[in-house]
């Protein structure tokens, strides 16, 4: 792993090519305050970023609000989320979480990196469709050239030729080519599906717009009772029928989806003062065993190793001002 890592350097555009320079200068860099929590500095009035990459240092274990996609363009890039290292080939695409700690372990190479702020798409309901994909990272490799990968990486490409354009009305294009972006991923998702098939009729329709209502509901209620039995309820079928169906939709069992939820809640509160006890009650768990083992579980540490990233922030040999 590289470790040298100088501050004044990182996101410079004195090496950037100029067609790839970012088109609006308001941008200080990155910055992670002493919880690795990542203050994201998006073009401003807008939901996102996006830069043209080729620095060879590692980047310290952070976490932010916003989704981060990087499309690798040149030679290899690892990435570590939790205990997993993805090494990104040329043309290789990895889509992390909001909220999700991770780490970019530097090399020599050419990347773009995005970070998006998904939430003037979650206001649609049937962006809950896509929860197979974006609970969860994504590991596109272009040796694959599977269907997802190829509609990710004709979006990205379209993206990055909007974005350096900055035309009027950029923002409003990309999130128009993202929101088809997600419209494939979840037709072509359900395709293969046996109740959510977009030519399976009218009852394949009113099972979307039922599980899709009830993902939202499952968003807004994330912290209070949610049984298996209220859920099934909600979309008017047996609990057997329910949890094949759940399982088919979202790509998780009923419990797996609501602890993620509460889960990705719990990390936004461990960035405030409130202490983990609270947190756990206020999320939805009945107990701080149960909210410490289920963060585990879904982040690979504890809360409080979550929320205690001062010192290991500074095991890496950085200072807590620091630009990343």
């Amino acid at each position: 792993m590289n470790s040298v890592f100088d501050p004044t350097e990182y996101d410079s555009q004195e090496n950037v090519p100029k067609q790839f320079q970012q088109p609006i200068r308001a941008y200080m860099g990155r910055k992670l305050d002493n919880t690795n929590l990542e203050d994201v500095s998006y073009i401003p009035n807008s939901h996102l970023r996006l830069w043209y990459n080729n620095d060879t240092v590692a980047y310290a274990e952070h976490h932010h609000d916003a989704a981060e996609i990087i499309y690798v363009q040149e030679n290899v890039y690892p990435v570590r989320i939790n205990d997993v290292t993805y090494t990104l080939n040329q043309g290789d695409i990895l889509y992390i979480p909001p909220n999700v700690p991770h780490m970019l372990l530097g090399g020599t190479g050419i990347r773009f990196i995005l970070l998006l702020d998904l939430s003037p798409l979650s206001v649609y309901s049937e962006f809950n469709a896509n929860a197979s994909f974006t609970l969860k990272p994504q590991f596109l490799q272009s040796a694959q050239h599977t269907t997802a990968y190829q509609i990710v990486r004709k979006t990205y490409d379209q993206i990055i030729e909007i974005y350096f354009k900055s035309e009027l009305m950029w923002e409003f294009q990309i999130f128009t080519c993202l929101m088809e972006m997600f419209t494939r991923l979840a037709q072509q998702n359900f395709s293969s599906t046996q109740n959510f098939n977009p030519s399976g009729g009218s009852s394949s329709i009113v099972n979307h717009e039922k599980f899709s209502s009830l993902l939202t509901y499952i968003d807004q209620n994330y912290h209070e009772d949610l049984t298996l039995e209220k859920a099934a309820d909600y979309v008017g079928f047996s609990k057997f029928h329910f949890l094949r169906l759940f399982k088919e939709f979202t790509g998780f069992t009923f419990h797996e989806y609501v602890i993620r939820k509460r889960i990705h809640a719990a990390e936004r509160l461990l960035a405030t003062p409130k202490s983990i006890t609270d947190i756990a009650f206020e999320t939805g768990f009945n107990s701080i065993n149960a909210f410490s083992r289920s963060f585990r579980q879904i982040t690979g540490m504890s809360p409080t190793e979550y929320r205690d990233k001062k010192d290991k922030y500074n095991d890496y040999g950085f200072s807590q001002s620091i630009i990343l």
